[in-house]
């Protein structure tokens, strides 16, 4: 069921409780003031027919008698009413009908029988010279007053149910239209979920339609932001990748595959000359050792061998000494604590690159004359990283071309790590990274 459909039936649910608990009241209400007005037209009644009985001026009996008659065909037609006199004798002066009256149809029957009052009679016994003893019996008669009770409500409630009518109608209308943004945020997501994070969504006149507009948007421009980034990593990657094995290439073709073909020769050169064995072998050695030393240059570019050798925190060391000894003007001050023996692979080499990318920054851009690396590893094996120069720094809101930031972030990320980065013009660069205990992050 749609949302307009569930506050329609809940305001008419509302309404309808009411309505009911209304009329439940009012029919109470009208019982009571029924109930009350025949009360008080029968003691009206009883008076003036006992001033009646009293006030005969005459001693002629049947004179008398049409007196009181013609005070009784005056009262005849007072509502609520049934009226009758009755001699001592039994005799009655005034007709009366015992028959209970049926309530008129104009009035339906179950609203006859929900307001009716208890069944009412009035007795009252007078001594007069003429006719003795007498009794006048009054007997209850609300269908009158029941039929215009009756006429009033079914106004009232016609009214009530037109006037609920038409506020379901304008409310339907208008929560309709309230909604229609709905039907755009839901396209906005759609568009999302295609991949086109470009999609934005207008100002809503609804405050809370509009802070979700806001919200929407601002989500809309972090997974741009985001693909973006990754776009510009993807590339890089593949910058990265092609670079190094034009590299490797080079390597093998410059390097290797020379110091190969010279081996070759030198050993062709031997076999023809044996006499010269010892500055032949030297030789080879020589080509040998160069050949090793590229190989471990090429081996160190592909994985710091030092982090297989010697560990995270020996290697770290010796990435940073060799910093300092390429740097004239800028020194690093490495400070290690905590115990790194069983940190894993994946860890031991985002830590090391970190670091790595870390000095490259600075010598490229910081133009600092001190830099200060923290590295500790909590008893809970949780490891924080705190990284500061005193560069030049630069502003945080200029977009920046390149990727060893980015990188980093991606690294760090990737072990659902925490990085901050804080630096301002001539201020520096402080970067803090927390990196969680791998085994509780699974």
């Amino acid at each position: 069921m749609t949302l307009t459909g569930r506050l329609l039936i809940l305001v008419l649910v509302i309404v309808t409780t009411m309505l009911i608990s209304g009329a439940y009241l009012a029919l109470g209400a009208a019982r009571d003031n029924i109930n009350n007005e025949v009360e008080s037209s029968a003691r009206i009644t009883m008076q003036l027919l006992t001033a009646a009985l009293i006030s005969g001026h005459t001693e002629d009996q049947v004179k008398a008698q049409q007196i009181l008659i013609t005070h009784l065909q005056s009262l005849d037609d007072t509502r609520h009413l049934q009226i009758a006199v009755i001699r001592g004798d039994g005799r009655i002066i005034y007709p009366n009908s015992e028959q209970e009256t049926a309530p008129s149809k104009a009035v339906p029957q179950w609203f006859y029988q929900l307001v009716k009052p208890a069944p009412a009679e009035y007795r009252k016994r007078i001594a007069s010279p003429l006719f003795g003893s007498s009794e006048i019996v009054i007997l209850a008669d609300p269908i009158d007053e029941i039929k215009e009770v009756w006429l009033e409500t079914k106004s009232v409630f016609t009214l009530i149910i037109t006037f609920t009518v038409i506020c379901l109608i304008l409310m339907a209308f208008t929560i309709r239209h309230a909604l229609l943004p709905v039907n755009n945020i839901s396209k906005g997501l759609g568009v999302i979920q295609s991949g086109d994070y470009a999609a934005r969504l207008p100002r809503f006149n609804l405050p809370e339609l509009n802070r979700l507009s806001e919200q929407f948007n601002h989500m809309a421009r972090v997974l741009e932001a985001q693909q973006q980034e990754n776009r510009q990593l993807s590339r890089r990657l593949i910058s990265v990748q092609e670079s190094e094995r034009r590299h490797l290439s080079r390597e093998l073709h410059d390097e290797l595959g020379q110091s190969i073909s010279a081996i070759k020769a030198m050993a062709v050169n031997l076999r023809q000359h044996p006499n010269n064995m010892h500055d032949g072998t030297n030789a080879i050695i020589g080509v040998c050792n160069t050949m090793y030393g590229v190989v471990r240059d090429m081996m160190n570019r592909l994985r710091p061998v030092a982090l297989e050798e010697l560990g995270v925190e020996t290697g770290i060391e010796r990435l940073v000494d060799g910093w300092n000894d390429h740097q004239e003007e800028s020194f690093c001050a490495l400070t290690i604590s905590g115990n790194f023996d069983n940190v894993d692979d994946d860890t031991a080499i985002t830590l090391y690159r970190i670091v790595q990318e870390a000095l490259t920054n600075v010598a490229k851009h910081a133009s600092a004359e001190k830099v200060e690396i923290t590295i500790e590893r909590q008893s809970t094996g949780i490891i924080e990283i705190d990284i500061r120069d005193n560069g030049k720094g630069f502003d945080q809101n200029t977009p920046r071309k390149g990727m060893g930031l980015l990188g980093m972030r991606e690294r760090v990320e990737a072990l659902n790590g925490k990085i901050s980065l804080v630096s301002s013009q001539n201020r520096g660069v402080t970067i803090e990274i927390t990196i969680p205990h791998q085994d509780d992050t699974g």
